[in-house]
């Protein structure tokens, strides 16, 4: 049986459904850097886009960026998938589509992408000019109700919420 250790201290925080939760995931590799081809590289070596694609394409999960923009809404807005294709993958009496069909639409629109996309963050570290090391971060926003409600895992992610005057990390 699985047992959720983020959803369960959560709980045992005792905080309001309305608290902010930041999540942050973050998978990195070593990459050449005299070619540019750094995004390629951790794009292939990296799970970040695959994870953040899980975690976007949950129902009820209402992620957003730090700017406060819905994720599934903003990808809808600029016309990266349809809205009827995420209701109907959202609808479980639907045998047409599934959870993962959203899924790997997201994945494909990141990876296909990623230099027009703003979701996911990366970060290059040059040894010298020709080796280098580069990080992939997503960053999503949602609330302690909505993680508590869909019960969803969260394994590998680090979940802030606010605390005593700070913030309290757990992962």
């Amino acid at each position: 049986m699985f047992t959720n250790q983020v959803v369960n201290q959560l709980k045992e925080l005792n905080l309001s459904p309305e608290t902010k939760v930041s999540l942050s995931y973050t998978g990195g590799t070593d990459c050449f850097v005299y070619n540019e081809t750094e995004i390629e590289t951790a794009l292939e070596n990296t799970d970040v886009v695959n994870v953040f694609a899980s975690l976007v394409s949950k129902v009820g999960m209402n992620l957003t960026d730090n700017y406060g923009n819905n994720i599934i809404d903003s990808l809808v807005d600029a016309e990266h998938i349809e809205r009827d294709f995420v209701n109907s993958c959202w609808d479980e009496d639907n045998e047409e589509y599934y959870d993962d069909d959203l899924d790997n639409a997201i994945c494909e629109f990141v990876n296909d992408n990623f230099y027009d996309q703003e979701f996911i963050e990366n970060d290059v570290t040059r040894y010298d000019h020709k080796r280098g090391y580069i990080d992939l971060t997503a960053r999503l926003n949602t609330t302690v109700g909505n993680i508590v409600e869909t019960n969803v895992d969260l394994t590998g992610w680090e979940v802030s919420v606010p605390l005593a005057g700070g913030t309290f990390t757990l992962g």
